[in-house]
């Protein structure tokens, strides 16, 4: 048995598949919102039912509502939840500000991809190995969810790969160009049958970039399976290979921004300019993961999980060349045992994950993009390890109580081998227990309020107890936080009028920030307590009528939505080079983001969105001197798609970006050194594509 579901930015269906159930189509997808069920906390009840703050995407979200085949816009229209690209391939992902100043990637947040896990024991994630052409579904978790997933304060994502329908195979090619030089293609091919279901796609991006020194180039080949084995017994696959590599222009001051933004980072005195390093980011990832599902019977069920990845990473900075092949092998399983139907009935799930990570760095100066003298060569081993246990359990009234509690191991070792005496090193972390309660009450099949409290905890990454500053650092403490949330979500007016509001205020301790030395080099310290209060609102309204009224007008999809996010983010109790920063303004988070967007869709096959975005502007800096630029965005999408014969699809469609021209930045980089902060984001630019299918 399979699950399926089918979603706007929120809102979305499910069904409970057999292998003879034909899925729905992608031309289907929008008008069957009847229930939304999730998979987060391992409920897969409806969203309605679920005590926390949940957002989801479908492949319609992720690939036909924007043009380009990024991430980055389909989810920045999440409350909450924000991408930054600061070149095009370098993402940097956030929940609730869980990046807070951070340089790199992914921080605080775990990332599953089928539910294989994809951030690694040293806190890894490579998001920019992922193409989202091979993405059919996105799932976010807002908040710590470390009672089932692990460390990490900001949150979880829960990628899905494509869906296969049953019953048929099928192809699809697509091509698409743009401005910058943009191009991608793309091939995909799945056939599924009474026992199996096996996608495979091929896709390829590139592109010149809208500032100097700024190329992209990425091929990512990505194969998934599922296949059943017995009528208690399904085993999956995942695997995936990207070469992927990037030119990083660096930031530019606000001069330097105002007189040219296309250009890279130029030169001074001392230091050489990116373009003359040529730096950029060369990166080539191997995963391969299997999951093994068995039902012991109607009321146990156990997923067990194992993966292995290998990494080849090179780094040309402005300052030095870093390269660092990487090994990584985990695995997870969950089981589930329904304990009692009647009285009170109650979910049981139990659980581990186990992470191994090892690494060799060597830095060398960089010599013009080429590795000169070595300068330091080391060895990064880190492991983690979750043990979890969780009930549901539903109450009279119209309750449903859930308590999660987790125990987290997280240990590194370090050794220099480019220096004598070789001395291995350790850092481990004392094991912590994180608990999770939450409590939530349905009015009817229509609406729903909960209210929850949870503990985070985030211990440093890889990056940063070896930072590049290429010191180990053993002093560094894991953050930790508590976090009070109350929502209130449903559909009203024959579910026309959807609606899910979040409130939470996050108390962190011990919180990670980052320094930076006179070159560049970024070391990491512990800097005091935060808190962060916030309030998450997402609205949408069908216009066209709903499928159950029998009416078949000439729109199959009319809809409008807005998303809001207000955020309050300031320091407590937090020094900043010698100087008192308490009651600041956290850099990096926007005190207002709005998103409003109109989808549209005829029965003629002509379809049309329209995304709007704001941003206010924030600090740049811990010390509240320096401000963002407000940042306005105007997107919009029209397309032709077309069902030809029994066999064919046709789906043609034209894009624009930044249709209001305007000079913004995707990606600042905070507390920068020389006050380095803008990453110009491209002026008003098109892309055109089109998708050819067939199915037998």
């Amino acid at each position: 048995m399979h699950r399926f579901l089918l979603c706007f930015p929120l809102f979305c269906s499910s069904y409970w598949l057999t292998a003879q159930t034909p899925r729905p189509t992608l031309e289907e997808d929008t008008i069957r919102l009847n229930e939304v069920v999730v998979t987060g906390f391992a409920s897969n009840r409806r969203l309605i039912e679920t005590a926390a703050s949940v957002n989801l995407l479908t492949r319609r979200d992720l690939q036909q509502r924007f043009g380009t085949p990024t991430l980055v816009p389909a989810l920045n229209t999440l409350p909450g939840v924000r991408i930054d690209e600061r070149s095009p391939g370098s993402y940097r992902l956030s929940i609730r500000g869980s990046l807070i100043r951070s340089p790199f990637g992914v921080r605080n947040v775990k990332v599953y991809y089928n539910e294989l896990p994809l951030t690694d024991a040293a806190g890894n994630t490579p998001l920019n190995a992922l193409d989202v052409r091979s993405i059919g579904r996105v799932e976010v978790i807002k908040g710590p969810s470390g009672s089932l997933y692990g460390a990490g304060t900001g949150g979880t994502v829960l990628f899905s790969g494509l869906a296969v329908p049953a019953g048929q195979s099928s192809a699809e090619v697509s091509a698409l160009t743009g401005s910058y030089g943009l191009f991608g293609n793309s091939v995909t091919v799945q056939t599924g049958n009474d026992n199996s279901a096996i996608s495979l796609s091929y896709n390829h991006l590139q592109g010149d970039g809208y500032r100097q020194h700024s190329a992209l180039v990425r091929d990512v080949l990505n194969l998934t399976g599922s296949f059943v084995v017995s009528p208690k017994r399904t085993v999956s696959i995942l695997g995936f290979y990207s070469d992927h590599n990037y030119q990083t222009p660096g930031g530019l001051n606000p001069a330097q921004y105002l007189a040219n933004p296309r250009q890279s980072r130029p030169a001074t005195p001392t230091i050489p300019g990116s373009a003359e390093q040529q730096a950029g980011i060369y990166q080539k990832i191997g995963y391969l993961g299997f999951s093994h599902e068995y039902r012991w019977s109607e009321r146990v069920q156990n997923t067990t999980v194992i993966y292995g990845s290998l990494t080849d990473f090179a780094n040309p900075f402005i300052t030095n060349y870093e390269k660092r092949p990487d090994q990584g092998l985990g695995g997870r399983t969950v089981t589930q045992v329904r304990l009692l139907d009647q009285v009170l009935p109650t979910t049981l799930t139990v659980g581990a994950e186990w992470q191994r990570n090892f690494t060799i760095s060597r830095n060398y100066g960089n010599r013009r993009g080429q590795p000169d003298t070595l300068q330091n060569e080391d060895e990064l081993r880190a492991r983690q390890s979750v043990l979890f246990l969780q009930t549901e359990t539903a109450l009279p009234a119209a309750f449903r109580l859930t308590l999660g509690l987790s125990r987290n191991d997280v240990r590194y070792g370090f050794t220099r081998f480019s220096r004598r005496p070789i001395i291995p090193q350790e850092r481990t972390f004392t094991p912590v227990w994180l608990p999770r309660v939450a409590l939530l009450r349905t009015f009817g099949p229509n609406v729903s309020v909960f209210a929850s409290v949870s503990t985070g905890y985030s211990a440093p990454s890889g990056q940063e107890v070896r930072p590049s500053e290429a010191t180990f650092n053993t002093t560094l403490e894991p953050e930790r936080g508590i976090n009070y949330e109350a929502g209130l979500r449903g559909h009203i007016l024959n579910s026309h009028l959807q609606f899910d509001i979040a409130v939470y205020q996050f108390q962190l301790r011990q919180t990670i920030v980052r320094r930076s030395t006179p070159a560049g080099a970024e070391f990491f310290v512990n800097a005091g307590r935060t808190d962060q209060k916030g309030l998450e609102a997402m609205l949408a309204y069908d216009l066209a009528p709903r499928p159950a009224s029998g009416q078949a007008g000439f729109w199959r999809v009319a809809r409008l939505w807005h998303s809001l996010t207000l955020a309050d983010y300031r320091f407590r109790e937090s020094q900043r080079a010698g100087a008192d920063v308490s009651g600041n303004r956290i850099p990096g988070v926007p005190s207002t983001v709005a998103v409003a967007g109109v989808d549209a869709e005829t029965r003629l096959g002509f379809y049309g969105h329209v995304t709007y975005q704001f941003l206010n502007t924030f600090p740049l800096t811990d010390a509240n001197t320096f401000q963002s630029d407000p940042a306005r965005i105007l997107t919009a999408t029209v397309g032709f798609r077309r069902t030809l014969g029994q066999r064919w699809t046709l789906d043609a469609y034209v894009s624009g970006d930044n249709l209001l021209d305007q000079q913004y930045s995707l990606g600042y980089d905070l507390n920068a050194v020389a006050n380095r902060f803008y990453n110009a984001s491209a002026r008003r630019n098109y892309v055109a594509g089109l998708r050819v299918g067939v199915k037998w």
